[in-house]
């Protein structure tokens, strides 16, 4: 478009408005596919015509632009879970929401034989991250499928080595970790960078059609259990009940047999020293012990009988451990 300009020459402006708005939106392209933001979960792997060239973590990046350089997101910290022989199905309604759990229709990946060619009902799942961005890009063609196919061969093969009675009854929790412990070896091996979180057996079950007698079984077992433990508790309180009655008795026998030790240890000092005494000065040392005896002995005699040297006839006795009864009549406060 020209515009003559009175007195002037003409001036072409449509070229010049066209070039301006094919520079700004160059420079708005530029700066759109320049930036780009990852998020605090998140881990960008950043390719140039394809290949890998750098791992970016969270924050505001720059890329070349124009398609030359493409940044992929992927969620790093986030656990994601694959289910097996069940769906959960989130639900919502007036009152409340929750999760429902349908296992109809995936009885193909729940069913499993054990190792005694019982059949039991399986349903688990596999929680896991993307530790790895680049190598859960790159490395296998369809990571998720894949680690799915993993984790149905591994389960399959740990309950194949067991009974249905363990199965179903007490090695749940050895099942989950040897079945984590070989998922993980596995994607190490392939090197899919995913990172096995936790495996869960959210149930196992047998068949509907003996699902009756395996009630009755577990039952049983329980009960047996419960037996076990209370006959084990009871062992225990006799036992130690038991172990603190004879460390008693031993202690006091100790204990009597160290007191009865000293006392004859003290006796047989005691005599040897009446001895000493007595070869020093024989006749001192027995007027002594005879002195003595009387005064241990006479306290304990109701009537004390004196004869003269002849023995003839008791000499007359003064009785002055008893109270005449004119006396006692004073003392009562009676006449004498």
């Amino acid at each position: 478009m020209r515009v003559k300009v009175p007195d002037g020459p003409e001036l072409n402006i449509g070229g010049g408005l066209v070039g301006s708005v094919l520079i700004g939106v160059l420079l708005l392209a530029l700066a759109l596919t320049s930036f780009f933001t990852v998020e605090p979960q998140e881990e960008a792997v950043v390719l140039r015509f394809g290949r890998h060239v750098r791992t970016l973590g969270p924050g505001l990046h720059f890329k070349l632009p124009l398609g030359i350089e493409e940044a992929i997101k992927v969620p790093v910290s986030t656990v994601e879970v694959e289910e097996f022989g069940y769906r959960s199905i989130r639900t919502s309604g007036r009152e409340r929401t929750g999760t429902k759990t349908i296992r109809r229709g995936y009885e193909y990946e729940s069913t499993m034989l054990t190792g005694d060619l019982n059949i039991v009902m399986v349903g688990w799942d596999v929680q896991y991250r993307r530790s790895e961005p680049e190598k859960y890009l790159f490395r296998v063609q369809e990571p998720i499928k894949t680690l799915r196919d993993i984790s149905q061969s591994v389960m399959r093969e740990v309950i194949g080595d067991r009974a249905s009675i363990q199965v179903l009854t007490v090695e749940r929790a050895e099942i989950q970790a040897e079945a984590k412990e070989a998922i993980q070896r596995t994607v190490d091996e392939l090197d899919m960078g995913l990172q096995i979180v936790e495996v869960n057996l959210l149930f196992v079950d047998p068949p509907n059609e003996v699902i009756d007698s395996f009630h009755d079984l577990n039952k049983a077992e329980q009960d047996a259990q419960r037996y076990f433990e209370e006959a084990s508790r009871e062992y225990e309180e006799k036992v130690n009940k038991a172990r603190g009655t004879a460390a008693r008795t031993i202690s006091e026998a100790e204990g009597y047999r160290q007191r009865r030790v000293n006392v004859a240890q003290g006796e047989a000092e005691r005599f040897i020293s009446i001895l000493q005494e007595y070869r020093k000065a024989p006749k001192v040392t027995r007027r002594r012990l005879y002195l003595e005896t009387l005064e241990d002995v006479l306290p304990r005699v109701k009537e004390v009988v004196v004869t003269d040297g002849t023995g003839r006839s008791p000499l007359p006795l003064l009785e002055l451990g008893r109270t005449a009864p004119s006396a006692r009549k004073v003392e009562k406060g009676g006449q004498p």
